[in-house]
């Protein structure tokens, strides 16, 4: 009896320490956000190359970088490249007409989200601009550089271009300015696409909290 008693109190010892560790952390990440949306910086609003971003949000970069890691293997795939047309060839026949009957590898981490795009069979050969199988809407959800482009050219051009046209100025990885305010780091949404579906739908996402945002 004395052991079971001694086992509870153990138990309950260490729940009581993680509680304290998360509540810890919690304070943490909340005085650093504060922190972070005061923080001056000389980034500007459509700053796209994320190495400028390490010098004011250096831990947050850091995490980015982390995802450069293809060293993970597990059950379900790994962090690297798995051929899943070659593990599971019927899917080649389930897609035929699709682009992705032609490669579809498993995802790496959004450092290489550029570099994968590129090396994709799916976006093809084109011998110029005016060519290609795929349209410029590819290269949306791959790059911070979609958002500055888009403010830039307008985004109904964006998405009439081909995947060929924005070849030479789509070159940043998914990174910071895809999600964050250059100014204060707080979320925000960067397509206009995703706030035109809710707002068919009666919901205006710029009046969401933090928390949905982040889902």
């Amino acid at each position: 009896m004395k052991r079971k008693n001694l086992l509870i109190v153990i138990l309950l010892a260490a729940f009581a320490f993680g509680l304290g560790l998360l509540a810890n952390s919690i304070i943490q990440r909340r005085a650093e956000s504060k922190v972070l949306s005061y923080q001056a910086n000389n980034l500007s609003p459509f700053e796209s190359v994320n190495e400028k971003w390490e010098e004011f949000y250096p831990r947050e970069y850091q995490s980015w970088k982390m995802t450069s890691d293809t060293t993970f293997k597990s059950k379900y795939h790994s962090s690297n490249i798995v051929d899943l047309l070659e593990e599971r060839p019927e899917m080649v026949i389930l897609w035929a007409g699709y682009a992705f009957s032609k490669d579809y590898g498993t995802p790496r981490g959004h450092y290489y989200a550029i570099e994968d795009v590129y090396h994709s069979l799916r976006t093809g050969a084109p011998s110029d601009t005016s060519k290609g199988p795929q349209p410029g809407s590819c290269w949306t959800c791959k790059s911070p550089d979609v958002p500055r482009m888009m403010n830039q050219i307008g985004a109904e051009k964006f998405y009439s271009s081909k995947w060929a046209d924005l070849g030479s100025d789509v070159v940043n990885s998914i990174g910071c300015a895809d999600c964050h305010d250059s100014k204060t780091m707080n979320l925000t949404i960067t397509r206009p696409a995703l706030v035109e579906a809710l707002q068919r739908k009666g919901k205006d996402i710029r009046q969401a909290t933090q928390q949905k945002c982040a889902l």
